[in-house]
């Protein structure tokens, strides 16, 4: 079962000491004791990048260099991740990211969010509409899904097996980067992107494999069963060669949000934006140009 709870949860943990945090480039936002890494660069129509599971706002840096050129862009830690607060319990990213829109005075933005970060992106268009101008759901989990694959549930199982034995160590990290929605795809994505990656999934504590209640609460009924009420223009994007679970989860998406238009992005997985940047990136600005 708590592979099942996990699996609907695609979540959180690692903050990071104040050495991390002044190697970025970003601040810190203080919600009470509490705090969220972000990095705010640019002029025009807010966008916010939310990363993905056991990652963090590094993931976005192909976009970063393109986007904030055209757009005020903000990309942020998730609590629990990167140099953001640790979490101990359950939270709500939504609530989190609400409060991070009006620190920095933004009324209105568009989403753009990979694997977790797009399930954070449409639990908080389902509860903030009048806040979103346009979502972008990259190779989306979404809370309320249930059907993943056998293999998928395997793979999990052998991340959970290797941290109940030695915890969060080299081992299950390293099982953790030959998971389907972490491998790269593309020959060029790896000699670029690979070792960041690496990186920032070491830098994570593994808290949520140690105690998946230290998830993020998303709230009931469940997104996926919210997301028929959203009037907001979406873009499914899902990696060709992404794991079918995602396939899935992609399709339900596209078909329960009006208008949601889905784009299948060749030789890329479930990091599409690294495996293919140029095209994701040309995709994503053509869908927010459009009237």
């Amino acid at each position: 079962m708590k592979y099942v709870f996990f699996l609907c949860a695609f979540l959180t943990a690692i903050p990071a000491s104040l050495a991390q945090v002044l190697k970025g480039k970003g601040e810190l936002f203080y919600l009470g004791k509490e705090h969220l890494y972000y990095e705010d660069a640019g002029k025009g129509e807010p966008i916010v990048f939310i990363h993905g599971f056991t990652l963090d706002a590094r993931m976005w840096e192909p976009q970063w260099k393109v986007f904030r050129k055209r757009y005020r862009a903000i990309r942020y830690d998730v609590r629990g991740f990167g140099r953001s607060s640790k979490v101990g319990g359950p939270h709500d990213p939504a609530a989190d990211l609400a409060a991070l829109l009006d620190h920095l005075k933004i009324e209105r933005t568009h989403l753009v969010g990979l694997s977790m970060g797009a399930n954070i992106a449409l639990n908080f268009a389902v509860r903030y509409p009048q806040r979103v101008l346009k979502i972008v759901a990259a190779d989306p989990n979404i809370d309320g899904f249930n059907d993943y694959t056998p293999e998928l549930f395997s793979a999990f199982g052998q991340v959970f097996g290797a941290v109940a034995q030695g915890g969060w160590n080299e081992t299950a990290q390293s099982l953790w980067l030959r998971m389907p929605l972490l491998r790269l795809q593309n020959p060029d994505a790896v000699a670029a992107y690979q070792r960041l990656l690496e990186e920032v999934v070491r830098a994570y504590d593994g808290a949520q494999f140690v105690n998946p209640a230290s998830a993020p609460q998303y709230g009931q009924p469940p997104t996926l069963e919210r997301i028929s009420a959203l009037n907001v223009p979406t873009l499914v994007i899902v990696g060709d060669k992404d794991e079918e679970s995602i396939h899935r989860i992609a399709k339900q998406i596209a078909q329960r949000i009006p208008g949601a238009q889905r784009l299948i992005l060749a030789e890329a997985g479930h990091l599409s934006n690294l495996d293919q940047p140029k095209r994701f990136n040309l995709a994503v600005l053509q869908f927010l140009k459009k009237k």
